[in-house]
């Protein structure tokens, strides 16, 4: 990994209060252990991870929630029933900035954007 981009991350995350930023950094970790070959950038200025140049997932936190974003809005409508829960804009997920991203959860936005890549390749 590109040690200034990881540093950019790093630094963004700063940025957050204690408490948002320890579930920040729990979700950054979360997505590299799923994801061990994507590179972390900051691309549109969210930390994100790319996969030959490719987006998978970004994320940052708000003022009043934190957010995953699968750069694509089928990502989200693939998963209506799982994300019901959850406030969403059209590229992103919201969650609380106190509450972790539940992995399962997180296994299958990624599951869901990978499909997604692979039905545009085909």
């Amino acid at each position: 990994m590109d040690p200034m981009s990881k540093a950019l991350i790093s630094a963004h995350l700063k940025a957050f209060p204690i408490e948002q930023r320890k579930v920040l950094q729990q979700l950054r970790e979360q997505i590299a252990a799923e994801l061990p070959e994507a590179k972390q950038v900051v691309k549109y200025g969210i930390p994100t991870f790319v996969i030959d140049g490719v987006p998978i997932i970004g994320f940052s936190g708000y003022k009043k929630h934190n957010s995953i974003f699968p750069y694509s809005g089928s990502v989200t409508s693939k998963l209506k029933n799982e994300l019901a829960a959850y406030q969403q804009t059209k590229g992103s997920i919201h969650f609380p900035v106190d509450k972790p991203f539940p992995k399962s959860l997180l296994k299958k936005v990624l599951k869901a954007k990978f499909e997604q890549l692979e039905e545009r390749h085909t």
